[in-house]
């Protein structure tokens, strides 16, 4: 069964996502907040600043934001950076009676270091149909139409079933979750574990010690998850397990570019440089710090936020991190 989309954020991942939505027979729009890049792709048939190399179908609608495009679909995604989720909510916020209201963004309110559903309820209400899209996906494989899978968690939308399979296509295969805490948590934290696990690549440190960072962090997010009231194996799925390890051992992570770069020898603002703007993992792990969220007790989250915003030398870190008292592995 066919459905109507509105994807708003025009970036490589909101594009490859739209490529896909029309790819399973929807009607999509495409919009964002920067209606020149918008003329450029619909000129073109193509996003060249953010996806390029991906001639879109002609069927893709690309327009700027107006409440009528919101009164012809059925769904809205929004799909920008987390700084820019509450200014997205509130640009389509008036249109969303009786409409579904997904976000694929991973992050954190900036301003408390809370969920975006916590965002989402005081913006719109408790009451919206709402639910998060998150998984293991590369923008560039997902707009070439190479396999992939993703969750889609919702408490809210009835008909969540006939949503996953309108989304769902021989390339994407979109599972379900009722757990939206946890998928949220998996899907923001993972960006500072690749974080990490970048530096550790940089440092020269081994496999060994990437494979003790990647599950030492996994095991922090799963106990956050838990006091945060989330589903412990939820962290073993797609969003938690699976994010992990893709975002921490490819080279298309930004966020494990990042790493990378630091642990080469570069600083923090010399690293950003390199990337197309801050990535998600740098803005998460200073929200939840400075909001009192994560602190030593997460010791692998906190190592990045010290290498980050502390100036501390990564490799310092490492050593630090290496002397911690011993205890059991699975105690918290």
């Amino acid at each position: 069964m066919s459905r109507s989309f509105l994807v708003f954020g025009a970036g490589a991942w909101g594009t490859a996502l739209s490529i896909q939505l029309i790819k399973s027979k929807n009607k999509v729009f495409l919009s964002s907040f920067d209606e020149e890049n918008l003329r450029q792709i619909k000129k073109d048939q193509e996003n060249k600043k953010y996806l390029p190399g991906f001639k879109l179908q002609k069927d893709l609608s690309v327009e700027p934001f107006s409440e009528k495009l919101i009164e012809g679909v059925d769904s809205i995604i929004v799909c920008v950076k987390s700084p820019y989720f509450k200014d997205a909510l509130l640009l389509v916020k008036r249109g969303l009676k009786n409409k579904n209201l997904l976000w694929a963004t991973k992050g954190f309110d900036p301003n408390s270091g809370g969920l975006l559903s916590s965002m989402v309820a005081e913006e719109i209400g408790a009451k919206t149909k709402t639910a998060v899209l998150s998984g293991p996906t590369f923008a560039e494989e997902l707009a070439a139409g190479k396999p992939a899978a993703i969750t889609l968690a919702t408490k809210a939308i009835d008909d969540s079933v006939l949503l996953a399979e309108s989304m769902s296509n021989e390339s994407l295969r979109v599972y379900l979750s009722s757990d939206p805490v946890g998928v949220q948590l998996g899907g923001g934290l993972k960006n500072i574990v690749a974080i990490a696990a970048g530096i550790s690549d940089g440092l020269e440190m081994g496999a060994n010690a990437k494979a003790a960072l990647v599950t030492r962090g996994l095991d922090e997010i799963s106990a956050l998850g838990l006091l945060l009231g989330a589903s412990e194996k939820t962290f073993m799925g797609l969003s938690g397990m699976g994010d992990v390890m893709l975002s921490s051992s490819d080279d298309k992570s930004r966020n494990r570019k990042l790493g990378l770069s630091i642990g080469g020898g570069l600083s923090f603002s010399e690293a950003v440089k390199l990337q197309s703007g801050t990535p998600e993992g740098a803005h998460a792990i200073k929200t939840l710090v400075e909001n009192g969220v994560v602190n030593d007790k997460q010791p692998v989250l906190y190592s990045v936020y010290q290498v980050l915003y502390s100036g501390i030398k990564p490799s310092n870190v490492a050593n630090e991190l290496m002397r911690r008292p011993i205890k059991e592995e699975g105690l918290r």
